[in-house]
């Protein structure tokens, strides 16, 4: 069974700026993918924090609509971060998700 085939969630290709927010770092990525579980956001420079670092993932839909989220990184691969939408934030989830219908797809 292929990595993709054990999803819970199907992927939905985006592009969208993003902002990785640790207590008073901040750190500029770009997504590449969501659902309704998490994200894939590019590795953004700097990043030396390791799997299970819980933070803020704000995605830039325009000037007008930043979603923020809480996050805990699952996967820190060569070039991108696989991300877990925290619990509880369901309405949030479906707002980011909403917005992502009126986003260029990669």
């Amino acid at each position: 069974m292929s990595y993709a085939e054990k999803r819970r969630h199907p992927r939905l290709s985006i592009f969208s700026a993003a902002m990785l927010v640790l207590q008073d770092e901040g750190f500029l990525s770009e997504v590449k993918d969501l659902s309704q579980g998490g994200a894939r956001v590019a590795l953004p420079r700097n990043w030396n924090l390791p799997i299970a670092t819980q933070c803020q993932l704000f995605l830039i839909f325009d000037q007008e609509t930043v979603i923020g989220l809480r996050v805990r990184v699952v996967r820190v691969g060569s070039d991108d971060l696989g991300l877990e939408f925290m619990p509880d934030q369901e309405e949030r989830v479906a707002a980011v998700l909403y917005e992502s219908r009126f986003i260029e797809q990669e």
